[in-house]
């Protein structure tokens, strides 16, 4: 999530990069520059160079911590050093960056780097060690955890590393930077929050190396029993006292980093709420966490305190809450609620008693709060408190501190930021919905006409979560409210997809080099162009749509998709055959047909199996081209994909990582594409192979307490979902087709508990791959196949949940995207995604980018190897 909020940072609007700030605040530079240097921003940093002054590939480098007030000086003297040694260097180029570099929750790999140098050898390395070590010895800085600190030194570290960018290309559209290890291979320059070597390469700066620590980890007399957060500020964890044996609770903070907003560093934070808790618990014990102990321990601060026990309330919303299970009676429903407010009640007290004694808490947020074992909560971390005299620590939760609208309309009230947040926790209690009310009032109006349907809001509660919302007048909104959408549920989606396009339109910017329409993060990370994140994605929603593409925009994508083809990678969802087939809606050919041979041939086709990035969706996009034409060399190319696919028991070391599971990067996305082979070729071993690989899929799925069958994102994260990129939603999308096309008993029998999964009322993003969108797009195709019409009045309450995310902006309506913190006009996670999904639910199915044909339904009497 910090990437997301790293990407939003930029622009009030959209996703950019974090260097594209118009104002980063003071910056830094040094104070003396030799004639012949010359300083480039590149991103957050300033690399400087001189005349003639070349730089290795890879090598020693030297990164340089510092603290923020020492920031200016310490720059200086690496400066200077630099330029008379003459070797390149670059450093922080603004406060604000460094502030984001060393926040509490930015990359612990990153943490701690200021300055970085790149010393041409070993011997120059050597050198410039020394002189900085020197010249710094009165300087403290960060523990750059990525490095190695040389010698005694306190803020000056060193690691091997690659100093060029040489990358490999990764199936996902990201790069990977290399370098090349001391037996002569390229290997990837991996930078982790611990210091490591490449194969082959030995540290020179030291006379051995360091034993390993072994065993339990233990600080002072607590032993570390579960690590529970770690962050760029230090980490939380769960340890036992060994005098006593009990459970604790204990905090760390490291110095110089783990900074907010306003300057406050990790260690400051931790020895105010330390003051905090043992003034709290003198004056009101139960209030919060009995201190029991702060020490140093080498550099670093820790706190101890007790551990109370629980589940973090997040957690058990996720348990416990109607919302986001199938079908609750309405005892539980009722019962719930009443555990809602004996959450609240107790959370009322806890900050009563705060506020009596002239405190604020500051952060109240699900993160924040443990549910214990008798079904009261407690707040457990304070280190955002402060004096109701005082300003607000500015270190809230997003959706849960109070907006500058807020604020402003409440200058008075100091205890805005605890009000707003009890606020914001009830409504997370009734639904995961936060963002979006931000926008405008009518979007809780519709959220509540939605938990109607399930989980109906007691209008006690209904009124502490939107206590800080205006109420929304009669025909004041640009939305409709829920009564137009009881009325006239058809015509609403269909006037709200029509100001979408319109939105979309509007967002096009042919003449910016970096993108057309405004991409989510992952586009920055990835390309600008693809169909998940970039203008493929949203030509293709706006044609599906029926809007004419206007001829820049068109003209635009057949450039860039020429331009990029070699820098792409091959897949469906971020690379060549996703534009190919694009490319190939719009009656460009032969382009297509270009774009996909050069994704046949590239090597990660090879090395990957997946829908999304590998071989079975560029199978799918030559079928989708045979389709179209009725090409039989298309034919031809899509069956030696199928072909060229591992069979069903080595098939994991080409789908996802961890075992991936889904549509996207697991068993069924191939699956999917096998369905589709063995209709247009009549040969049953691919409906055969496909059917085996979702049965293997099945045998991951997750049984939930209400009878429900979900995924997770793979073996390792065991976090289940309901979504369409990886969860219920993309999983159904397969089953659905398997359903019909053959009498798998497995397959039927589980298709009806997938799709109670995707019964949700809400989520947290309204995107097509992981939110609410793919959830009514499912739906949609559910009803498709059953012709019942129960099924196709539930699809289309469900696709008329998706107007609560809906922000209306002049003529048209756009979308938060990822994260919900800006808006994105992209497939994957914006408005492209969610205008796909109304057309869907409006219009019936149709050439879609990763189904392809229409579903048949239970009643069809088709063949596997029927024509379309």
């Amino acid at each position: 999530m910090f990437d997301a909020m790293a990407e939003a940072l930029a622009d009030e609007q959209y996703y950019a990069p974090l260097g594209t700030m118009a104002d980063p605040g003071p910056r830094f530079a040094p104070s003396r520059v030799p004639e012949g240097w010359r300083g480039v921003d590149r991103d957050i940093w300033t690399l400087w160079r001189g005349s003639r002054v070349g730089q290795a590939e890879q090598g020693w480098k030297i990164h340089v911590s510092t603290r923020l007030e020492r920031a200016q000086d310490v720059l200086d003297v690496v400066a200077d050093t630099c330029f008379s040694e003459r070797v390149p260097f670059k450093h922080v180029a603004a406060r604000f960056f460094f502030l984001f570099l060393h926040h509490k929750h930015a990359t612990r790999a990153q943490s701690g780097k200021f300055c970085a140098v790149y010393p041409p050898d070993t011997d120059t390395a050597a050198r410039l060690l020394t002189l900085l070590d020197d010249a710094l010895r009165d300087e403290e800085g960060t523990y750059v955890l990525s490095d190695r600190r040389y010698r005694n030194s306190r803020n000056v570290h060193y690691r091997y590393g690659a100093f060029s960018r040489r990358t490999r290309l990764l199936p996902d559209g990201s790069s990977e930077p290399l370098l090349t290890d001391g037996t002569g291979q390229d290997v990837t320059d991996v930078r982790l929050p611990f210091f490591t070597l490449p194969d082959g390469i030995t540290d020179p700066f030291v006379a051995e190396e360091p034993a390993q620590h072994q065993g339990s980890i233990r600080i002072r007399d607590y032993e570390i029993v579960k690590v529970l957060q770690p962050s760029n500020a230090g980490g939380a964890y769960q340890a036992r006292d060994t005098r006593t044996g009990r459970l604790v609770f204990v905090k760390e903070a490291r110095p110089h980093n783990g900074y907010t907003w306003d300057g406050v560093d990790a260690k400051r934070r931790l020895r105010q709420e330390y003051d905090t808790l043992t003034a709290l618990h003198r004056a009101a014990p139960g209030v919060c966490p009995r201190p029991l102990e702060l020490f140093t321990e080498w550099e670093h601060d820790f706190l101890v305190m007790e551990h109370v026990d629980g589940v973090p309330l997040t957690r058990w919303i996720n348990g416990a809450s109607p919302v986001l299970q199938a079908d609750r009676p309405r005892p539980d429903v009722d019962r719930y609620h009443a555990d809602c407010r004996r959450v609240l009640a107790s959370l009322d007290s806890a900050l009563g008693q705060l506020h009596a004694l002239g405190l604020r808490f500051g952060d109240v947020s699900p993160g924040n709060v443990i549910v214990t074992p008798t079904g009261e909560a407690r707040l457990i971390d304070f280190e955002s408190v402060t004096p109701v005299g005082d300003p607000p620590a500015r270190m809230g939760t997003a959706g849960f501190a109070p907006p500058p609208d807020v604020t402003a309309a409440h200058p008075a009230e100091p205890l805005l930021t605890d009000r707003y947040g009890m606020a914001a926790l009830t409504l997370a209690l009734l639904a995961p919905f936060h963002n979006a009310p931000r926008m405008t009032a009518a979007n809780l109006a519709l959220l509540r006409r939605d938990l109607a349907a399930t989980a109906s809001a007691p209008d006690d509660l209904w009124q502490r979560a939107g206590a800080f919302h205006l109420p929304v007048k009669r025909g004041s909104s640009a939305l409709p409210g829920p009564e137009q959408v009881d009325a006239d549920p058809l015509g609403c989606l269909a006037r709200i997809a029509d100001r979408t396009a319109t939105a979309l339109l509007g967002m096009a910017e042919t003449g910016r080099p970096e993108w057309v329409f405004p991409p989510p993060p992952l586009g920055l990370h990835t390309n600008t162009v693809c169909l998940a994140y970039g203008t493929a994605g949203v030509v293709h929603a706006l044609h599906r749509a029926g809007v004419p593409i206007p001829d820049d925009v068109d003209r635009r994508l057949r450039r860039d998709a020429a331009t990029a083809a070699q820098a792409l990678p091959p897949g469906l969802a971020v690379g060549t055959a996703g534009v190919a087939l694009v490319l190939a809606q719009r009656g460009h050919l032969d382009e297509a047909v270009d774009l996909l041979r050069a994704a046949d041939g590239h090597p990660l086709t090879d090395a990957t199996s997946t829908l999304a990035d590998g071989q079975a969706g560029v199978g799918l996009t030559w079928l989708a081209l045979y389709r179209r034409t009725g090409d039989a060399r298309h034919l031809e190319r899509a069956v030696a994909a199928g072909d060229a696919l591992p069979r069903s028991g080595d098939l994991g070391p080409v789908l996802g990582a961890h075992d991936a599971r889904g549509l996207f990067h697991g068993r069924s996305g191939v699956a999917l594409f096998l369905h589709h082979l063995a209709r247009d070729t009549g040969e049953e071993r691919y409906l055969r192979a496909g059917l085996s690989l979702l049965h293997e899929e099945l045998d991951r799925a997750v049984e939930l307490p209400d009878g429900s069958l979900s995924f997770s994102d793979n073996g390792v994260n065991r976090r289940v979902m309901p979504y369409l990129a990886a969860g219920s939603a993309g999983v159904g999308t397969v089953l659905l087709r398997y359903a019909a096309g053959t009498a798998d008993e497995r397959c039927a029998a589980a298709l009806p508990r997938v799709v109670a999964d995707c019964r949700k009322v809400s989520a947290i993003h309204a995107g097509l791959h992981g939110g609410f969108a793919g959830l009514a797009y499912f739906l949609a195709e559910y009803a498709d196949f059953t012709r019942e019409d129960a099924d196709r009045r539930e699809a289309v309450r469900i696709a008329t949940g998706l107007l609560k995310y809906a922000v209306p902006h002049r003529d048209g309506v756009r979308w938060l995207g990822v994260g919900s913190l800006r808006f994105s006009a992209d497939l994957a996670s914006g408005s492209a995604g969610v205008l796909l999904t109304l057309r869907r639910v409006l219009h019936g199915p149709g050439d879609d980018w990763f189904t392809l044909d229409p579903v048949r339904s239970v009643n069809s009497h088709e063949s596997a190897g029927s024509q379309p």
